[in-house]
């Protein structure tokens, strides 16, 4: 098993004036090279877990190791940080930010120069390097920013909602530079479900600052299938689908079922339900993890 890479051991964080805690006894490893994705409502606690681990704010109570250290102010060399919303440097260019970062990390002039033209190459905006970001759409503007945080190439990336607000090519130019990171941590809080199936490896789901479930993606890449269909399919579902049935509604005229499988297993179903002369009534499917996310998240807010 990798190594933990972050760990957060009964960590608890209340601000004041707060009725309750943003984060409450928390405990947590990631692994170097996972991809962990933090799903929740707003005001569940995944902004406030991330500023723990970059010692933004201090936990209350509890301990934080990154690389096995406990001094976290040394330890954000090996973070960098993408922001939800970033404000204040729309009279900058990409060029500019960069050097200004540089010159914060204390990298050579050579090392300056190498790094930023690499990724401006990476973040395909070298032809708009010395343009201001005030001219930028947001999309543009987000691709600077994952660029300010990999400059200093940092062992771990944070990703605060990255396509918040974004519209649709905006999302692509994102979602294809993180497709090409490697060799990197990262944790992806979002409300998209979907871009979290793509880039993570694991997720976990917040309640009111409590980690309720944490998954492996690898294990849940299934859909949620709800079908009614006639009672004489009833001897192929179980053929088929025996182990994640659940049969909700049993009528002489009808079934109403539920069940896991994968889109190939579904479809080989359905073909042999038409090829019997027998019909799908009505169809719903949902993602596992969307799934997961109205078990664990939506069912405790209602």
């Amino acid at each position: 098993m990798p190594n933990a890479i972050i760990e957060l051991k009964n960590v608890s964080k209340q601000y004041r004036l707060a009725e309750s805690p943003a984060i409450k006894k928390v405990s947590l490893r990631i692994h170097e090279r996972e991809r962990l994705g933090l799903i929740g409502a707003n005001g569940s606690g995944k902004t406030t877990l991330m500023r723990l681990i970059l010692n933004f704010v201090l936990p209350d109570a509890g301990e934080i190791r990154i690389i096995g250290r406990g001094d976290l102010e040394k330890a954000r060399q090996y973070i960098g940080f993408v922001a939800e919303r970033q404000e204040g440097m729309e009279n900058f260019t990409p060029r500019e930010l960069l050097k200004i970062s540089a010159q914060m990390y204390g990298l050579t002039n050579a090392e300056t120069n190498r790094r930023i033209e690499s990724l401006l190459r990476f973040a395909e905006i070298s032809d708009v390097a010395d343009q201001l970001l005030a001219d930028f759409s947001k999309g543009m503007a987000q691709r600077v920013q994952i660029c300010l945080a990999l400059l200093h190439q940092p062992k771990i990336l944070l990703l605060d909602e990255p396509m918040s607000g974004l519209d649709p090519g905006g999302q692509k130019d994102v979602r294809e530079m993180l497709e090409k990171l490697e060799d990197i941590t990262l944790i992806f809080a979002s409300h998209h479900l979907d871009e979290i199936e793509l880039f993570c490896t694991s997720a976990v789901f917040l309640h009111h600052g409590e980690i309720v479930a944490r998954k492996k993606l690898a294990e849940i890449r299934k859909i949620v299938f709800t079908l009614e269909i006639p009672p004489a399919a009833k001897p192929l579902l179980l053929e088929y689908f025996h182990s994640t049935l659940q049969i909700l509604e049993e009528k002489s005229d009808h079934l109403n079922v539920q069940f896991e499988a994968n889109s190939e297993a579904f479809q080989k179903f359905a073909a042999e339900l038409t090829q019997g002369g027998l019909e799908i009534k009505r169809l719903r499917s949902t993602s596992i993890l969307e799934n997961l996310y109205h078990q664990y998240v939506q069912s405790r807010t209602n």
